[in-house]
């Protein structure tokens, strides 16, 4: 019976007081989770920043005691069994001895005993291995040596695409002040079709009127250069891309094939050596140190003479083979490597190919490559480390660019104190023998 009253105020503060004390023993349970939550955070950073600390002193100790060759490159089976590895064959003309005959190539030149090795047979990765070699080839040429009486550089420039500025200007005055002004000319090769906007350049014409007829401005009739070649009448010579490397490629080997001489792309800088030593062969230049598998060579600087054999099939095979890609080297390193191939599958003696460092030394090792170009001088460069850098530079004809037209050479940097400063010396002097002879 007494389990059914009620009595007013007794059940009600015995719920008040449950609930309160329901509700305290709830907070102190958040608090114990807080608790423990932080300090399951604080453990497990712990353990991350451990697990960090080890790894790093892991690839430290790995980095002192061990050299790392890491380079990852995927590539289409399918590509390499139908582009790469067939050889097909020659034309079935470049190189008859009818056709070279007949031709303006200067076979005996080709065909005479060489004096200077060019190709070391090696990549050349350690050390100074590749710029002591370059030191090997004698510094002006030799009595014996069967060289061209005349050497033309040509340079190609897309008007279309950047004006000229002073990274160009620096290009042509490395060339015809520093290299000999009887034996050299330097022919500068535009897409326009008239080239008497740039002729009147402010930059450049002080240039023309300098140095005379050793330098004149040509425009490219990719038509008139192909005559007589596998590419005559192609629908590809206007094949072009917005990098201009479709079109580059093709004008170096039109331009080399109806003119002959050295070729040298605009995103260059020479150092003032003697380019004549190298004139005894014909080639093309190492890409980088590493000798990549499907594309181990580059024509940023190539040497061919007039109405080469080499250059024909290069341009049969233009010509023939499937159409390249734009915006890629399909003309270019792809195209070198392919005749290259070709020619040693016909038991034909190739033509050479330059060690990387003669005019590219920044692909290699970080080691033994020559310094970022555009790189400000740090000051923690000491005498030996200055001094062993200028015995590169001295020992190699150009130093390759890659394009980087945005940046400039730092005032104290490498290039405007062991180059630069060199070419400038040479204008000067270009200058005062030019007031010294007679009108």
């Amino acid at each position: 019976m007494l389990s059914g009253l009620r009595i007013p105020g007794v059940s009600g503060r015995s719920r008040t007081r449950g609930s309160e004390l329901l509700g305290y023993e709830g907070r102190e349970d958040d608090k114990l989770t807080k608790r423990r939550v932080v300090r399951s955070l604080t453990e497990k950073r712990r353990a991350l920043g451990l697990l960090l600390g080890f790894v790093a002193a892991t690839l430290f100790v790995l980095w002192r005691r061990y050299e790392l060759h890491i380079e990852i490159q995927v590539f289409s089976r399918g590509w390499i069994s139908n582009t790469i590895l067939p050889t097909p064959p020659l034309s079935s003309t470049c190189f008859s001895p009818g056709a070279i005959a007949r031709s303006s190539y200067p076979a005996d030149l080709a065909q005479a005993p060489s004096f200077v090795e060019l190709h070391a047979g090696l990549g050349m990765t350690l050390g100074n291995d590749c710029y002591k070699f370059a030191s090997t080839i004698p510094r002006s040429p030799l009595p014996e040596m069967a060289l061209p009486q005349h050497t033309v550089f040509h340079t190609y420039w897309r008007s279309d695409l950047l004006p000229l500025g002073p990274r160009q200007i620096s290009l042509f005055d490395s060339l015809l002040a520093t290299q000999d002004r009887k034996s050299t000319s330097v022919i500068l090769w535009t897409n326009s079709p008239s080239t008497a906007q740039l002729e009147a350049h402010p930059k450049l014409s002080p240039l023309l009127k300098r140095y005379g007829k050793r330098f004149t401005v040509r425009s490219v009739d990719k038509r008139e250069l192909a005559r007589g070649t596998p590419m005559e009448g192609h629908h590809l010579l206007e094949m072009a891309d917005a990098k201009a490397w479709l079109d580059g490629d093709l004008v170096r080997v039109l331009v080399l094939w109806a003119k002959g001489g050295i070729w040298v792309d605009m995103d260059t800088i020479m150092t003032g050596r003697d380019m004549r030593v190298l004139g005894e062969s014909e080639w093309v230049t190492q890409w980088d140190c590493y000798d990549k598998v499907y594309a181990p060579l580059n024509g940023a600087m190539m040497h061919f003479h007039e109405n080469s054999p080499y250059l024909c099939e290069m341009l049969y095979a233009m010509a023939n083979d499937p159409p390249p890609k734009k915006g890629t080297t399909d003309w270019g390193s792809r195209l070198y490597h392919k005749i290259w191939r070709r020619l040693v599958e016909n038991g034909i003696t190739p033509f050479k190919i330059l060690p990387y460092c003669f005019t590219d030394g920044q692909t290699c090792r970080l080691d033994n490559r020559l310094p970022d170009p555009f790189a400000k001088n740090d000051g923690k460069w000491g005498q030996g480390r200055a001094a062993e850098l200028k015995r590169k530079v001295e020992s190699v004809w150009a130093v390759h660019l890659h394009n980087q037209w945005e940046k400039e050479f730092p005032k104290d940097g490498w290039v405007r104190s062991m180059i630069l400063s060199k070419v400038e010396d040479a204008v000067r002097r270009y200058r005062s023998v030019d007031m010294e002879e007679p009108a």
